[in-house]
């Protein structure tokens, strides 16, 4: 049972990076980050960079295509991945699909909520860390693979946390109504 609650996820994670691939190998989204990004001047796409980052991007024009495509990737592949899972859902149980239609749904904003909760998570430790010490104008590629690795571990532990918070106050709640109908 460990087992399988332990790669259900990294299944998930790895099915997802597959698909974010395949949408940006396949699907013609450039005409969209391009209309999006012509209504910034360059220094609203300083001032967005900067907001992300932390400090001016020399490179505003391309960071905020490269933001824009990936947020348009992830809209198309979140209910991508939700489509194949309750595929295989209805194929395993072989029940109907109306179920599974409410099912993808509720799949779906599940994992944008979780992708956006897990991206500020990210964004905000980044941003709060002082990794500046770390680095002292080091240009090594092992100080900012550590730095990743130390980002992500917070950052997925401060997930965990969250999600642990949540699921312990949503059962607190659920006991509390039956116990109400009682």
């Amino acid at each position: 049972m460990v087992v399988k609650d332990l790669f259900n996820p990294i299944i998930k994670i790895a099915l997802f990076i597959l698909i974010m691939f395949l949408v940006a190998k396949w699907a013609p989204y450039d005409g969209i980050v391009s209309a999006i990004t012509e209504r910034f001047d360059f220094e609203g796409a300083q001032r967005f960079t900067a907001a992300i980052e932390g400090e001016p991007n020399p490179e505003a024009w391309e960071a905020v295509s490269d933001y824009f495509s990936l947020l348009i990737n992830t809209l198309i592949s979140i209910p991508l991945l939700s489509a194949l899972i309750t595929t295989y859902h209805i194929a395993v149980k072989r029940s109907t699909t109306g179920h599974h239609a409410k099912e993808w749904m509720t799949s779906t904003v599940q994992r944008f909520l979780k992708v956006f909760l897990y991206t500020w998570l990210f964004w905000i430790v980044f941003r709060v860390m002082p990794y500046e010490s770390l680095i002292n104008g080091s240009q090594n590629s092992a100080v900012y693979i550590a730095i990743f690795t130390i980002n992500m571990a917070i950052t997925t532990a401060a997930y965990m946390l969250i999600v642990r918070l949540i699921k312990k106050e949503k059962l607190n709640y659920d006991n509390s109504r039956i116990n109400d109908l009682r």
